[in-house]
Parts: structure tokens; sequence; C-alpha cells
């Protein structure tokens, strides 16, 4: 079993064990405020019922509720299985910038490889039918994930992307278009688009002019993001054991670096598409409406893997949990209450 948004699990325990603990406090507080009014066997014969072992198990039940919530929310999943799709699809690559630059701290509090990805995680969840494909760069280029119908997979992928896969630095457009186009079956007749994420800086000036030039024969929709901002910021490099942060410096001085939409702004104008300037969320809608206006292809009869949602049984169990707690009632059985009254007459 596996979970699909396991970044849940660390806040939600952590709600869980705090959940816990309060409750352990608040009932030592109680029994000192018992002991202060009484003796047990006289707070016994002063009260009408054993006021504890009711709300305990009533509040053990939300505890555990709470716990099974937490589970639904990190969406655990199965085995896999083979399911048949059919619909209408195009093939998407997404080329993005994984460069140091991307680490630069200045779009939203955010550093811009953040920000690319959240962007990217919204468009992957607005995909029908579709395959997607994953191309990070920097100097180089690699490609992380080849197209697949398979989301889950392109998202593991594109969470372990970061500037340590690449060794040689730098932000290579010419590059990244060469190899998304590469990534793209020649015979295949579907509709074929992709989406450059990068805060720019490419100087070879040629080699785009002449990726840019195969894209467009070959019908290729292209949609870039800038990432970052005019006034630029410094590279953080390493963090001493203080917490410091050490920027990159060249010649003794810090190293800044600016968005440069102008390459940017030209790949999407040449390739028939739009550029977007990553803002906010509403960068990421913009995008997926962008998208949305590609045409799609037909696709049927293809197979692809899916993995077995489970999160309907802890969520499940949550509800009959606290249907459970609801029916137990604070107050005594009436048998029990009679008893008691009859013991003090």
């Amino acid at each position: 079993m596996s979970f699909k948004n396991a970044y849940y699990l660390l806040p939600g325990g952590f709600i869980f064990i705090l959940a816990v603990l309060l409750y352990i406090q608040s009932q030592r507080k109680m029994r000192k405020r018992r002991e202060l009014f009484a003796e047990a066997s006289m707070f016994q014969k002063v009260v009408s019922h054993d006021p504890t072992k009711r709300p305990l198990y009533k509040n053990i039940l939300i505890i555990f509720s709470i716990l099974c919530l937490i589970f639904t929310l990190a969406r655990p999943q199965g085995s896999s299985y083979e399911d048949t799709v059919r619909g209408e699809g195009f093939d998407l690559i997404v080329a993005l910038d994984v460069s140091k630059s991307m680490y630069a701290k200045d779009v939203a509090g955010m550093n811009r490889l953040e920000v690319a990805k959240i962007i990217i995680k919204s468009m992957i969840a607005g995909l029908k039918e579709d395959r997607v494909g994953l191309v990070v760069f920097a100097g180089e280029t690699m490609i992380q994930s080849p197209l697949t119908y398979d989301k889950n997979s392109f998202l593991t992928f594109l969470d372990r992307a970061s500037p340590a896969l690449l060794t040689l630095q730098g932000s290579d457009l010419s590059g990244a278009l060469t190899a998304s186009i590469d990534r793209f079956e020649k015979d295949d007749e579907r509709s074929k688009v992709i989406v450059l994420l990068s805060d720019g800086e490419d100087s070879n000036s040629k080699a785009l002019d002449a990726a840019i030039k195969e894209a467009t024969e070959k019908d290729i929709h292209i949609i870039t993001v800038g990432i970052g901002s005019e006034e630029g910021a410094y590279i953080p490099e390493s963090t001493d054991w203080f917490g410091y942060v050490k920027y990159l410096k060249h010649k003794g001085k810090n190293v800044v670096t600016k968005l440069d939409e102008t390459s940017l702004k030209k790949i999407a104008e040449a390739g028939g598409g739009d550029y977007y300037r990553a803002k906010d969320e509403d960068t990421a809608i913009a995008v997926i409406k962008a998208l949305n206006q590609v045409e799609r292809s037909l696709v049927e009869n293809v197979k692809v893997l899916r993995r077995r949602e489970l999160y309907c049984w802890p969520l499940l169990l949550a509800f009959v949990i606290l249907a459970v707690e609801w029916l137990i009632s604070d107050r005594p059985f009436l048998s029990a209450q009679s008893d008691r009254d009859e013991d003090r007459i």
C-alpha cells in the first residue's frame, strides 16, 4: 500500500499525538479537581453515576476517528490494475528548468522550482485521457519521465526533480525544446504540446531559433511560463550549521538572478502558444485553459495501469466510529440510576 498524499501523514500524525496528549492532560486536571473536592469514596456517593468511563469511551472514539480521517486525507492506494482508456487526448511534454537559479526565492515567498511544481501539478490534475512526459534541463537535459498515462508515476518523477540531477548549470532552452520534440512519437497523429517552465537566460540564440523552427515544422504547440521577478534574487548555495544561508558568489559578490522573458516570449509566439508569468494560482488556471483549447484526438482501447483507491475505507470507518460515539450517552442507564437512588434512601 502507498499514499498518494503522503505529505498529510507527518502533520496529521502531529495532530493525532497532540490530541492524545491534550486529552491525557485534561484527565489529569479533572482528577486533581476531584481530589480537591472530595475523596474518591465520598465523590461516588455525591454524584449519581461513574463520571469517567463513558466520556472516556467517547473521547477515545473521537481520537480514533481523527486518525481515520488523517489516513483518508493521505489517500491510501492499493495494488495496480489494468484499465482500458477511451476518449480524447493529446501528448504533453513538460520541460522544467532545474538550474540552481530556480532555487531563488522571489515568487510569493517561495523558490522558483516550488512554484513551477505547483503549476505543473495543477495542470496534471486537469488532464483527462492525455499522455504526459517530463524533461528536466539546466545546462544539459535529461528525460525524467517518458510519455505515459500514469499520472501518479509522472508526479513521482516531478517530486524528485532538482538541480542535483544535472551537473552542467545554465538554462539551455534550445536543448530543452529539442529533447522535448524528440520525445513525441513521429507517426502519432495526436496533437502535441510542450509546456516549458523556466526563468529564461538562454544565450545561444542560433540553437534556439533552430529548435523553434523544428517545433513549428512538426506542428507542435508551445506554451511558456516565466518563473521569477524582474528585480531578481540571490541564489542559495548552502546552509551552515547555524541555519545561515550562503549565496552563490562571483568575484566576492552575491549573484543576482533575474527573470528573462525575452526568449520565453519568443518561443511561445513562434510556437503558436502563449507566454504566462507565474505570479499566483491564476497562472495555473490560465495554463489549464490554454491546454483545454488544444484540439484533442480520439484515443481508444489503450491499456493503462491505475492504482486501486482505498481512501473510502478509513473514511467509512471514521463515520462508523463517530456514529457509535454519538449513540453513547453521557447519562447513566435508568436501572443504574435507580439503584443509586435507592442506596441513598
